[in-house]
């Protein structure tokens, strides 16, 4: 599969699960913020470690790269307090729907991203960062939630 190609049926992934987790019940959320918070972070660490160095390098720019690193620490501070507050409080609904609104930016930008990157990258290439980005998020996903 082409890295653009795994990074939509992902970021596709995670807005139905911030989706689910900010209508869901107390109950709900608790079963499914994990799987959120780890699919976040083996997310968030496959881009930055693989497809933003990337993307970088083909398109001769680093503006992807630094973008990236500046919504992680967003991210990583609404998944904090979304995962520390009480489920069904006010702050975990503020936290929760300023993640979910993150996420879905982020997936918007893809737009201004991805016909550019195919353009510069060829098939082949973007089939073996995909291969290359599927086994990283796997690992991550091994080794459990931590977005640091």
């Amino acid at each position: 599969m082409k890295a653009t190609t795994l990074l939509e049926h992902q970021h596709r992934n995670l807005e139905e699960l911030c989706d689910a987790v900010e209508r869901g019940s107390a109950g709900m959320r608790a079963s499914l913020l994990p799987q959120l918070a780890g699919d976040l972070a083996a997310h968030i660490s496959m881009e930055e470690q693989l497809f933003y160095p990337a993307a970088c390098e083909a398109l001769h720019e680093d503006a992807w790269l630094c973008a990236c690193r500046a919504r992680r620490a967003r991210v990583q501070d609404s998944l904090h307090r979304a995962m520390e507050a009480p489920l069904d409080g006010e702050e975990f609904e503020r936290a929760i729907g300023e993640l979910h609104g993150l996420v879905c930016q982020h997936a918007q930008e893809k737009d201004l991203l991805f016909p550019r990157l195919e353009k510069a990258l060829d098939a082949g290439a973007m089939r073996a960062l995909g291969l290359s980005m599927a086994a990283l998020y796997d690992a991550k996903l091994e080794s459990g939630y931590a977005l640091d």
